[in-house]
């Protein structure tokens, strides 16, 4: 056993985290395909692919070793990170009170806010009924023809807050099921759900087609992916949503789902050329906010 594992079996001494990780499941990030682990003392940072991105965890003594040792650590991180395996690095944090003083830091390693999440669970499923479809409306599992049609209400249902081709693809190939809400013979929404292990079962995705809101299609999906869920002997379901698109709020919320944990996440581009000129737009805008006026 080398070092770096002997450090994670006894459980890791950094305090401060982008997000709370048990050593487990530290150590299965470390052993994903792909994945790049750093460390130093004081700290460290990993890099893992996930669901079509590049996911970025750190853990530190202290504020004053971040400040210190995570602009080295992203520097020589961004060696791994390219365009041709992500559109795009996300880091989340989860359970931070005050962000203030990371916002320096982020910024300068080209993170920008992207939008809040929050993780919801229905810890019942056996009270979940088989849901009632209205006349015109049918169920029925998804087929490889669907796929174009599955990401367009997906893109077009999400919008700004759609996380990119790779992530739809990856889904797709994660999804143990995948189910179309069919309405007058038109596919107007959608679920995908993961395997049931240990009793849980996620909910990849879920969307209605836009010009179908209003219907209460999206309540139907979703119970149709919870019963689906029950139906391999899945105990729990959770699923993310974004508390800014509230309608999935309310759907979830009306269906039994509640939430148990959310954070913040941020993104950095992959392209660094994009980035270059992104900074430079900055710097010039700065000097003309210093130099452009006589007051």
């Amino acid at each position: 056993m080398n070092e770096s594992r002997r450090l994670i079996e006894s459980a890791s001494p950094w305090t401060l985290r982008n997000a709370p990780v048990r050593p487990r499941e530290w150590r299965a990030l470390m052993d994903a395909e792909g994945a790049v682990h750093l460390q130093s003392d004081g700290g460290e940072m990993l890099l893992v692919p996930d669901q079509g991105q590049l996911r970025l965890y750190w853990a530190y003594e202290s504020i004053e070793e971040m400040r210190s040792l995570f602009p080295r650590h992203f520097e020589a991180m961004k060696e791994e990170i390219s365009a041709d395996v992500a559109d795009y690095v996300v880091m989340d944090l989860v359970n931070v009170v005050n962000r203030d003083w990371f916002d320096p830091l982020l910024r300068d390693a080209d993170f920008a806010l992207f939008a809040e999440w929050m993780e919801m669970a229905h810890p019942a499923l056996d009270t979940v009924a088989l849901p009632e479809f209205p006349e015109g409306v049918s169920m029925r599992r998804a087929g490889d023809d669907d796929i174009d049609r599955l990401r367009e209400i997906w893109q077009a249902a999400y919008g700004d807050y759609a996380d990119g081709d790779r992530s739809f693809d990856a889904m797709v190939n994660e999804a143990a099921w995948a189910g179309v809400l069919v309405a007058d013979g038109e596919i107007a929404a959608f679920a995908l759900n993961s395997e049931v292990e240990r009793a849980e079962g996620r909910i990849l995705t879920a969307a209605v087609a836009p010009e179908h809101w209003g219907n209460g299609y999206g309540k139907l999906v979703l119970a149709a992916a919870a019963y689906q869920l029950a139906s391999k002997e899945a105990t729990r379901a959770v699923l993310r949503v974004r508390p800014d698109i509230r309608q999935a709020l309310r759907v979830c919320s009306d269906l039994g789902f509640r939430h148990f944990r959310s954070g913040i996440e941020f993104r950095r581009s992959v392209d660094e050329a994009a980035i270059a000129a992104a900074r430079e737009t900055r710097r010039i805008g700065g000097v003309k906010a210093r130099f452009g006026d006589w007051r």
